[in-house]
């Protein structure tokens, strides 16, 4: 049975210590891209909420790395047949899962400082469009 966790330290002590600096990091970047984004446990994971709606969460269960989920919260209908109409990932940092939801996976630590600019941007984009939304 896997933990619920109650709090975002609860989570970090559970995380194994080979993707602790993967998951901090992921941490950090989002609330570079916005200080205003706030962080709280939701799906049983850090998850960061702006405008009262959660738009990010980290996700550490894949085998392949941590991924930091960029997506509309759990009341936005979702089309996983549609397209996005996202315009902030110039460079297709992100996997596109739906019209709404969309993954940046991280393998480990240098993975992220390749695109760590990049995915910043992306993320304050993201953020910044839940934020403008009705």
């Amino acid at each position: 049975m896997v933990d619920r966790y109650r709090s975002v330290a609860e989570y970090l002590t559970a995380q194994p210590a080979e993707r602790l600096p993967v998951i901090q990091a992921l941490r950090q970047l989002v609330l570079e891209a916005n200080p205003a984004a706030e962080e709280h446990i939701k799906w049983n994971s850090p998850s960061f909420v702006l405008a009262g709606i959660d738009q990010a969460t980290i996700s550490a269960q894949g085998k392949n790395g941590v991924r930091l989920v960029l997506h509309r919260g759990a009341t936005t209908a979702e089309n996983p047949d549609a397209a996005s109409t996202f315009t902030g990932d110039p460079n297709g940092l992100l996997t596109w899962h739906s019209d709404i939801r969309a993954s940046l996976l991280v393998t480990d630590l240098a993975d992220l400082e390749r695109t760590r600019a990049a995915a910043v941007e992306v993320v304050r984009a993201w953020l910044a469009e839940g934020t403008d939304s009705p």
